[in-house]
């Protein structure tokens, strides 16, 4: 979990033990022993230490197949809002850490007992366990500690990042508008977020040209103007890179798979 990563998996993540920093998508939480995280498929996300590498977590793994034959339309069900809404970290009361920890004991024991019908009481555990986190009341967000300065200027910068991909950014840019030299802003850039900023950049500007591929309506050197590359020949590298495929095959395989 020390590298970014991001995969086709929504993940529950709960930590028993210690403090994280965890960077999701465009976030920074400082995150401590009773928090619950919720992390959709397909966003990037990466957890570091805070005040030390010690520390216990249980996490948990799951693609909306897995529930659908108990609850049709996953994705848009409200059961999943934790999943879709901000903040994705959840801080727990003792009453409640108690509460999570018995559903995530059940889990854990019939994972390990594998019986007839272990499959069926996972899915009914699991479902209790995103119900169970739904009805927990929002926290005072006075309760979540500020970020650390360097967390916070990178915060402050990968959600600058997220909110003008479409544009021309470089390096030197950000350092001037974000008062802090280039080396400095580089080298903790990649420590914060597993990524160097170009990096992330090329990332978010690829999900996006996904989603616009996905609808299969514009053409390829449309969307790859609209996120930001003035080459398309980059833009197919940078894609194919990141995604596997071309552009061009994406689309295919998206259309076929409708």
């Amino acid at each position: 979990m020390d590298d970014k990563h991001s995969h086709k998996l929504h993940e529950i993540y709960y930590l028993r033990k210690g403090q994280r920093y965890y960077f999701i998508d465009d976030r920074i939480y400082h995150v401590h022993q009773g928090d619950l995280i919720f992390i959709p498929s397909f966003v990037l996300h990466r957890t570091t230490a805070a005040d030390s590498n010690e520390h216990e977590r249980t996490v948990i793994y799951f693609q909306d197949e897995f529930l659908q034959d108990l609850i049709p339309n996953l994705p848009a069900h409200p059961v999943m809002k934790r999943f879709y809404s901000e903040p994705k970290v959840v801080r727990l009361k003792l009453t409640d850490q108690i509460g999570i920890e018995n559903i995530l004991a059940k889990l854990s024991l019939e994972y390990q007992k594998q019986l007839p019908d272990s499959q069926l009481y996972l899915k009914i555990l699991l479902i209790e366990l995103l119900l169970f986190a739904n009805r927990i009341e929002p926290a005072d967000a006075s309760i979540y500690e500020p970020l650390s300065p360097i967390h916070e200027k990178i915060h402050k910068i990968v959600r600058y990042l997220r909110a003008n991909y479409q544009k021309p950014i470089s390096l030197n840019e950000l350092a001037h508008q974000f008062y802090i030299s280039q080396y400095y802003l580089s080298r903790m850039f990649k420590t914060v977020t597993g990524l160097t900023m170009v990096e992330y950049l090329n990332t978010i500007r690829i999900q996006e040209a996904q989603k616009l591929l996905s609808d299969g309506i514009l053409p390829i050197t449309e969307i790859a103007s609209m996120v930001g590359y003035e080459s398309q020949t980059y833009f197919g590298r940078m894609f194919k890179r990141i995604t596997g495929l071309t552009p061009r095959e994406y689309r295919k395989q998206h259309q076929a798979g409708c």
